[in-house]
């Protein structure tokens, strides 16, 4: 499979991680011991249509506890654009062209396939694209012309395959191409008919008359309130919904919603609501920025085809971005930050979700664990008298019928930034057939990085993931770095980097029921083993010397760039490339003998 060819180009933020092309994108503008087996900890997301979106093991890990940077040469004509906007203002997901000679931008010939039959990785780093087409307003009244910043290519293509299936995305997410068919304009008073930006309506009128199709245009300003969309206001595979909020002329997010304070407490909730997209909101406070959840655990019951694109919740009570029984999601490009004592995570995925995109994101500074995917058999399975160990718990994602609600298979985690967070690192609950590649696991303040389940059905554990080409570091002694436990089996760990600062540090915990891990050219540096030893090819250095790193961050740092390897970084060349890693986290292609960690020098 391979991703879309040419640069995707939306309006974006200023604010988010990296750099792209030649638009600059700066960062920054609970327990840690697990609950009981079978508890489902803090239900996070209360309700929903008819089943409710429960949260599982509210982020405790187990026991002992990006961004597409500098591309080529500048491009000339917008590619995907015939240089005008689509209807109504600001010009949506027109591109950039790829860079002059050598691989094309954001895929297109060597595309990275991910796993068997795997997602792609888009090829390269984007080029600065032409110049963005005027806006022109839907009913020719008072567009405004944005910055367009071109993109990475999206994991997939519209009418790709993912994972060996047909993709069921949102095309405002996959289709460069695609055009609202109606665009109605909404402002933080309203009072006007929505036709045009210079007479916007209110929020609850430009909602309430939306249909498959429409995009939803906030106008610049600040919003208070919490606002829905539930399956009445469904879009479709074909025409979604989107919701977008308006950049300024130097492409940065201008439209803050600030969360009520009563109800649920979401800025923006999906609500058994498919196809809606989420495009460039500052989310502030209450209990969720973005909740999108499904009608109920069945999988026929699941959402599907969200997607948040370039949004920062930040001051949540939970968690700036949940989800709950959804399918085919993605969240891109996003930063979650400051999360609450709520048992707040920068992004939780849970009750069985499958076919999950998270690329890109920015997470720091949460509560709990940075990001959270919790299958939470204990709700979706147990707690309706459901066996943890029938088919209907267990089954494979994809499998006739309503069974796997126990589990989240086929994800995405890719090209992240998890780091400094208040509690442990990501936890993998019974995730399965997922690849986790070239991300950033940089000091937590307890554990790493977990793959484990809640359950006593071994075909629960998180097992059968490709862990590739990521970089993993700790400060905390005596505890891990990644730990594999709870039958998480099966799973092939490549080309990774292990490091410990401040003092050898426990770069691994593997139990005994896990025992069929495949261990391939990782080096740990400062980082010692437990539960099993060191393969043969693989890499070990007693001590740390911080010069390996282009600017190693003795404090907190929210440039992902400073863990770029240095010219006399030990493990540089040391891997065999990987046919499902052929780029690094900025895009550039790795070449044989590949580099270890998430980027090529």
């Amino acid at each position: 499979m391979q991703g879309q060819s040419g640069v995707l180009g939306r309006l974006v933020h200023s604010c988010v991680v990296g750099t792209v092309a030649t638009a600059s994108i700066i960062t920054g503008c609970g327990s840690d011991e697990p609950a009981a087996s079978g508890t489902g900890g803090q239900a996070n997301g209360g309700t929903s249509a008819s089943g409710g979106a429960s949260g599982g093991s509210g982020g405790a890990g187990p026991s002992t506890g990006g961004v597409a940077s500098t591309g080529g040469a500048s491009g000339g004509a917008p590619a995907n654009s015939g240089g005008s906007a689509p209807s109504g203002g600001a010009p949506a997901n027109s591109g950039g062209s790829a860079p002059s000679g050598g691989a094309p931008a954001n895929s297109g010939g060597s595309a990275q396939t991910g796993g068997s039959g795997g997602s792609a990785q888009s090829g390269g780093a984007p080029s600065s694209g032409g110049s963005p087409g005027s806006g022109g307003a839907s009913t020719g009244g008072n567009a405004s012309v944005l910055t367009v910043v071109p993109l990475p290519a999206p994991a997939v293509g519209r009418g790709g395959s993912y994972r060996g299936f047909a993709e069921k995305f949102n095309r405002y997410y996959t289709d460069a191409a695609w055009q609202p068919t109606k665009t109605i304009y909404v402002s933080p008073t309203g009072g006007g008919n929505g036709q045009t930006k210079a007479a916007p309506t209110t929020v609850a009128a430009g909602l309430s008359a939306a249909t498959p199709g429409t995009r939803v245009y906030f106008v610049s300003g600040t919003y208070s309130g919490c606002y829905e969309l539930g399956s009445e206001r469904s879009g479709t595979y074909d025409a979604p919904v989107v919701l977008y909020g308006e950049r300024t002329g130097a492409g940065a997010r201008s439209v803050l919603i600030n969360c009520c304070a009563t109800g649920r407490q979401t800025c923006i909730n999906v609500e058994a609501a498919d196809y809606v997209a989420v495009d460039g909101f500052e989310l502030s406070g209450g209990n969720y920025g973005v909740r999108a959840v499904g009608a109920d655990y069945a999988a026929s019951q699941h959402q599907k085809g969200v997607a948040v694109l370039d949004c920062e919740g930040h001051g949540q009570s939970r968690d700036p971005f949940f989800t709950g029984q959804s399918d085919w999601y993605v969240i891109e490009r996003s930063l979650g930050r400051d999360a609450g004592s709520g048992d707040g995570h920068g992004i939780y995925l849970s009750n069985g979700s499958d076919w999950n995109i998270a690329r890109f994101n920015e997470l720091r500074n949460n509560y709990s664990s940075d990001l959270q995917i919790n299958a939470d058999p204990a709700s979706t399975c147990t707690d309706v008298n459901i066996d943890v160990s029938s088919p209907d718990c267990d089954a494979l994602a994809g499998t006739p019928g309503d069974g796997g609600r126990g589990a989240s298979d086929f994800m995405l985690v890719e090209g992240n930034f998890f780091h400094d967070g208040l509690a442990q690192g990501p936890n993998f609950t019974s995730v399965r057939h997922s690849i986790v590649r070239n991300n950033v696991f940089a000091k937590y303040a307890r554990h790493g990085v977990s793959f484990w389940q809640e359950t006593t059905n071994p075909k629960l554990g998180s097992s059968d993931n490709q862990i590739l080409h990521n970089l993993f570091v700790a400060t905390v002694a005596n505890r891990q770095m990644v730990q594999f436990v709870e039958n998480s089996t099966r799973n092939r760990v490549e080309n990774n980097v292990f490091v410990g600062v401040g003092g050898t540090r426990l770069a691994m915990e593997v139990d005994g029921t896990v025992t069929e891990n495949q261990y391939v050219k990782n080096a740990y540096i400062a980082a010692s083993l437990s539960g099993r030893t060191a393969a043969a090819g693989e890499l070990t250095i007693p001590s740390f010397d911080q010069g390996i790193f282009a600017a190693f961050p003795a404090g907190a740092s929210n440039d992902p760039a400073a863990w770029k390897p240095s010219a006399t970084a030990p493990f540089l060349a040391q891997g065999a490339l990987s046919p499902n890693v052929t780029f690094d986290r900025d895009g550039a292609a790795r070449t044989a003998p590949t580099d270890l960690g998430p980027y090529e020098r």
